[in-house]
């Protein structure tokens, strides 16, 4: 079986711009020849979408488009995240479809409300727990799918992977928006590689990227094979197609090995996508940047230059009388080093008025 797991980077509430992503990655996922094809959690809506849930109109289209988007899909199997709803009560889902054919809505169980999460202040949990039965090139098999948290359960009394496996799972999908810190693959690759072994089976864990105000999402989907071994990894701070052949009756496939670390790097990284997406998903096209010629706003204008391009960045310093002649000429030099358009306005005069 071929499973391609689309790493994409939505925008929150930007329902019609996610959808055509959607479909392009569909699209690039059939010529590829995947059998499945799965997405982030809640890629219709774009994570989180926090208060836009309280609108209706947002809730209809959300679904809507989804519905759309699968009559657009061909034969190819299908998981997308979205937001679904009976009556009054919401519920974060995946919709798992074939070609125009909904198979079936599976609900989120394990619903965060700590750290950067609050989604039981507006999702209802799933009580329903089973995997679905599902016909790939004319064998049938058992899918389990979950979402996000459902496989981080660690402090809740249930126990979402166990519980699948237990009702006769092959492989697990799990759409994921899960937000970056430094180093967190090692923890994801940790969790993936226990529950694997612990359940004999294997596991798609299909991340978000991007970053959406305070957050990033790093991507760096993975997939490991019933025995732990790290079978995929998508790219870190990009979109990404990844596309894994396994053996459901081994439950294997060909080993990849995990790309080098620096924690550096995934730093720079991190605050590069931060800036660059809130611009980009805000409309905004320029920076200005205050240069004082020392190390933080020397590392910030950096920064900006990497996420925005130099044409769109413009350098300012304002010196006065406590502005050493070497802070002005590093703040001079920087600016000649990365190609920006750099501004002096002395402010002493205004200092001397006030």
């Amino acid at each position: 079986m071929r499973i391609a797991m689309a790493q994409i980077n939505p925008t929150v509430g930007d329902i019609g711009g996610n959808v055509k992503k959607i479909k392009e990655y569909v699209k690039l996922a059939k010529e590829q020849k995947a059998d499945i094809v799965a997405f982030p959690e809640l890629a219709i809506t774009g994570y989180p979408p926090q208060d836009l849930l309280h609108e209706k109109e947002f809730l209809k289209e959300n679904k809507e488009s989804l519905l759309k988007l699968m009559s657009e899909c061909g034969g190819i199997a299908g998981i997308v995240g979205f937001v679904d709803y009976k009556g009054e009560v919401l519920y974060n889902a995946a919709a798992i479809f074939k070609g125009d054919e909904l198979l079936r809505v599976v609900y989120k169980t394990l619903l965060p409300t700590y750290d950067v999460f609050d989604e039981a202040r507006y999702f209802k949990p799933s009580k329903v727990i089973k995997p679905i039965r599902i016909e790939i090139k004319s064998e049938k098999i058992n899918l389990g799918v979950e979402i996000c948290e459902d496989l981080w359960d660690e402090k809740y009394p249930v126990k979402v992977t166990e519980a699948l496996a237990a009702k006769g799972a092959d492989l697990i999908i799990n759409i994921s928006a899960s937000p970056f810190h430094v180093g967190k693959r090692f923890l994801r690759m940790r969790l993936l590689k226990k529950k694997a072994r612990k359940n004999r089976l294997p596991i798609f864990y299909v991340n978000m990227v991007g970053g959406q105000d305070e957050l990033v999402f790093d991507g760096q989907s993975l997939a490991v094979d019933r025995y732990g071994n790290l079978i995929a990894i998508g790219k870190q701070f990009e979109e990404d197609l990844i596309i894994v052949d396994i053996n459901l009756r081994k439950g294997t496939a060909k080993k990849v090995a995990s790309p080098q670390y620096c924690k550096e790097e995934e730093m720079f990284n991190a605050l590069v996508l931060g800036i660059r997406d809130y611009f980009r998903k805000t409309g905004f096209k320029k920076a200005v940047v205050g240069m004082s010629g020392g190390i933080d706003s020397s590392l910030t204008a950096c920064i900006a230059v990497e996420a925005l391009g130099k044409e769109n960045v413009i350098g300012v310093s304002m010196p006065s009388k406590y502005s050493s002649e070497h802070s002005k000429e590093d703040a001079l030099k920087l600016a000649e080093n990365l190609g920006i358009c750099f501004v002096q306005i002395p402010i002493q005069d205004i200092a001397d008025t006030s």
